[in-house]
């Protein structure tokens, strides 16, 4: 329809406020509602995106424990698989974890102070080395290939002492591991972690250098404390430890 040239179809007609003498000028009642509407959408939407923000990262560390752990036994199976495989015959003709060998295992006497000074050396040593390939971009590679390594080592101890002594030798590997392992696992598993973090971003891509110097620090932090943690672990080493072997050897 038309007025004098003028198509209605192109007339927008829109609410107008009313003011009343003495009063604030009334917003249009849809416009209001509708107002309220798009608030409440928009804090819904925030508070959706925090708890599925929230619910991700949980996912994620989630998922590098249990790439760790998996790391970890697919390393002690193939321990176990090389022992009882290709290694029965040096298992059988070695001394360790023979009479004789704890028979001089128990006239042994320990010097605390040099055994602390080698412990420490060994596990800095490796520490130190993990640590700053945690700088490049193979330090996440370096990590698991230690990881692996780690849970291979204890496979073949274990199997090893299982195979000399039955469940005497598996309950000596784990006196053995006594009490600095309570220590070493959890403080591992963080170093560990921050060493991949560092190395890489969770995208598993390579990572980025601009990240400024308030990762750098959070880095340089893990590293003195990783120190302390390996000087208590090898003060427990060295000092604690023989103290739940001897009662246990003499048992054997």
């Amino acid at each position: 329809m038309k007025i004098k040239g003028v198509d209605l179809k192109d007339i927008t007609i829109r609410p107008l406020s009313f003011k009343l003498p003495g009063m604030k000028s009334v917003k249009p009642v849809k416009s209001m509602r509708l107002q309220r509407a798009v608030k409440a959408g928009r804090m819904q939407n925030r508070g959706t995106m925090r708890s599925t923000g929230t619910k991700g990262v949980k996912g994620i560390r989630l998922k590098e424990r249990d790439f760790l752990l998996t790391l970890f036994l697919s390393g002690f199976v193939l321990g176990v698989f090389y022992i009882t495989v290709f290694g029965k015959e040096v298992v059988h003709s070695t001394s360790l974890l023979s009479p004789y060998f704890f028979s001089k295992y128990e006239r042994l006497e320990f010097a605390p102070e040099e055994l602390f000074l080698y412990t420490l050396k060994a596990r800095l040593s490796a520490f130190l080395i993990l640590w700053l390939t945690g700088l490049t971009v193979f330090g996440a590679l370096a990590a698991y290939g230690y990881v692996i390594w780690i849970g291979a080592a204890l496979g073949i101890t274990m199997t090893t002492a299982a195979m000399k002594m039955g469940l005497s030798g598996i309950l000596l590997c784990i006196a053995g591991g006594l009490p600095h392992f309570i220590l070493y696992v959890p403080a591992g598993c963080w170093i560990l972690k921050r060493i991949c973090e560092m190395s890489g971003n969770r995208d598993g891509k390579l990572r980025q250098w601009n990240s400024g110097k308030k990762q750098l620090f959070s880095y340089l932090f893990v590293g003195v404390l990783g120190i302390l943690i390996f000087f208590a672990g090898a003060f427990l080493e060295s000092y604690v430890n023989p103290f739940f072997l001897k009662p246990f050897l003499k048992k054997i």
